[in-house]
């Protein structure tokens, strides 16, 4: 009876570790080109990154001021936030979501309301994701901030530190989050 207990318990261990690490990526930070690199909004829909040649704008007299607007802005990082999850969701998996949206509704609305955050919510268990999916290794629930800056992406992934703290410790996660997402802005 006891060695049933404890193969029981030892089975238990194994389909736990195996369904977190299922559930999790090991890629820490990366940096790629983002030659094919997109912007997502909200809504899911991809737009493609703009870059502005100085040299080539003639601009009227009335439009100069939004120009030079939309020049600093375009000199500024944008953030992809991404939140990737399987069509079968955890607790966990949940808590990284929610944590993530009171994250940007308290301390980044601003930004959000201006395009600077972007975030998208991708099933990758759905065939319609399956090449953003690949590019961030993303095979389970995943949370990847991405900062483009000048066509190059600086990827950060929080996917461990929100199974860590998302849902027993939500205010160290959001914590972790805003100090990610305001050093990627600057």
């Amino acid at each position: 009876m006891r060695k049933f207990k404890n193969l029981f318990v030892l089975m238990f261990v194994f389909l736990f570790l195996l369904f977190v690490s299922a559930c999790n990526n090991s890629a820490n930070q990366k940096v790629n080109d983002a030659k094919d690199s997109s912007v997502v909004n909200k809504d899911t829909t991809a737009t493609s990154t703009q870059k502005t040649n100085k040299d080539t704008i003639t601009v009227s007299s009335a439009s100069k001021s939004s120009i030079k607007e939309s020049a600093s802005f375009a000199e500024k990082p944008t953030i992809l936030i991404y939140n990737f999850y399987v069509t079968n969701r955890c607790p966990s998996c949940i808590a990284i979501e929610e944590a993530t949206t009171k994250t940007l509704n308290t301390y980044f609305a601003a930004e959000v309301k201006q395009g600077r955050i972007k975030r998208q919510i991708l099933n990758v268990d759905d065939d319609a994701n399956k090449k953003i999916s690949e590019k961030y290794q993303a095979f389970g629930s995943s949370l990847f901030v991405v900062r483009v800056l000048k066509g190059k992406e600086t990827t950060t992934d929080l996917t461990g530190d929100g199974f860590k703290f998302a849902k027993n410790k939500e205010e160290k996660f959001i914590e972790i989050l805003k100090e990610t997402i305001t050093k990627a802005l600057k």
